[in-house]
């Protein structure tokens, strides 16, 4: 029915329109009846026409005649036609019409393959509020209402005028929907949304700030949903690092407490080679010997600190080598963390190692010292006497 509504109505001449009437002269041809006849039929048109200022029923019309016509585009039933495109968007600006129609002003018919610049953008603007009813909390009419830290409120109303193109509309909404974490991602766009458009005080005025601005939404909501996954992405892969940290951390600390535990001779040998030193200069081959004692017992520790400091150095060569087998996207999500991490285990490896320097000193003082007392025995030397009593006491 619509298309033969169509062509009847771009016969028409001297075109008057009121309202849901259009009214006009022009000559049918003898297919042009039967559509007439139809028409009347469905009553989208009387079931008579004027000439020459008489009536004439439809059913008699000859081919000649010159017939002036009424068009009741609201008698159409499911199909639509619409004089202009205003008249599409004052019919339907909140959704897109599912049934065939048809703009008169635009020569467009819905079924068409190649849509105007107009119908593009209308299609997209109705496409952008189905999409915030169904992410929103709350509908009623041209109202749409948002629940999240602070309430929306965002009205829908449009003119041809404000038709613009949305880019990047199908893309987002795409992102948001068909995905495992939509909801969380529903979250995240509401949450710019509201901040965005909260700063337009006149919810009227929101929509249209909306549509003018999507770009900059669309590109605020991507970096919010990047930083939710580096969020989710850091918390897993600090952990990761951590836990490998902590580990080496142990091992740093039980290669030094396993020295303690042994190297606590050093004092004790200390105090035992001077209290046993003669310094009266009698007993020089004793006094030898236990330079001799000495110097073994420095060269026993010394093995031992050896494999302590390898063992500490085995370690720091496997903090290195899981340092650079880090994903390179791992640093970059943790950061100045990731350098941070690094950098305390690294200064534990060099504080522990200048404490095995430290007892290594230690280790080589106490023959140094058992010589520079050994020289001194061989002379009556009274501050050698006076250290001898000093370490007797101990």
């Amino acid at each position: 029915m619509l298309n033969d509504f169509i062509q009847i109505r771009q016969r028409l001449e001297e075109v008057t329109i009121s309202g849901n009437e259009i009214v006009g002269f022009f000559v049918p041809n003898l297919d042009e009846i039967e559509k007439l006849k139809s028409l009347s039929a469905a009553n989208c048109i009387e079931n008579f026409v004027i000439v020459l200022n008489r009536n004439k029923l439809v059913d008699q019309i000859a081919i000649n005649d010159r017939i002036k016509v009424r068009l009741y585009s609201n008698q159409l039933g499911d199909e639509k036609y619409f004089e202009s495109f205003e008249d599409l968007i004052n019919f339907s600006s909140q959704s897109n019409i599912q049934n065939k129609y048809f703009v008169n002003s635009l020569n467009y018919v819905s079924t068409q393959q190649v849509q105007p610049v107009q119908i593009q953008n209308y299609t997209a603007f109705t496409k952008l509020i189905s999409f915030l009813r169904s992410i929103s909390d709350y509908q009623k009419g041209n109202e749409i209402v948002f629940f999240q830290a602070k309430q929306l409120i965002l009205t829908t109303d449009y003119s041809a005028k404000d038709l613009i193109e949305i880019k990047e509309l199908d893309s987002l909404i795409s992102h948001i929907q068909d995905s495992a974490d939509r909801e969380e991602r529903r979250i995240i766009f509401t949450n710019e949304l509201i901040a965005s458009l909260s700063k337009i005080i006149e919810p009227k005025n929101r929509f249209n700030f909306l549509v003018t601005n999507f770009s900059d939404l669309t590109l605020n909501y991507h970096k919010s949903h990047s930083l939710y996954l580096e969020k989710y992405s850091y918390q897993k892969f600090k952990s990761e690092i951590d836990k490998e940290i902590i580990e080496y951390s142990k091992k740093i600390q039980a290669v030094i407490n396993d020295a303690q535990t042994k190297l606590v001779a050093i004092p004790a040998a200390f105090l035992l080679i001077i209290g046993q030193f003669d310094l009266t200069g009698e007993k020089i081959y004793f006094n030898f010997a236990l330079v001799l004692s000495a110097f073994v017992f420095s060269v026993l520790l010394e093995v031992l600190l050896r494999n302590q400091f390898s063992a500490i150095d085995f370690v720091k060569d496997d903090i290195d080598r899981f340092e650079n087998s880090v994903d390179d996207k791992k640093i970059g999500i943790l950061g100045d963390d990731f350098t941070t991490t690094f950098t305390k285990i690294n200064n534990l490896h060099s504080k522990q190692k200048s404490y095995l320097n430290i007892i290594r000193f230690l280790v080589w003082l106490t023959p140094v010292f058992a010589i520079g007392l050994f020289i001194l025995s061989l002379t009556n030397n009274t501050f050698i006497c006076f250290l001898r009593a000093l370490f007797s006491r101990f």
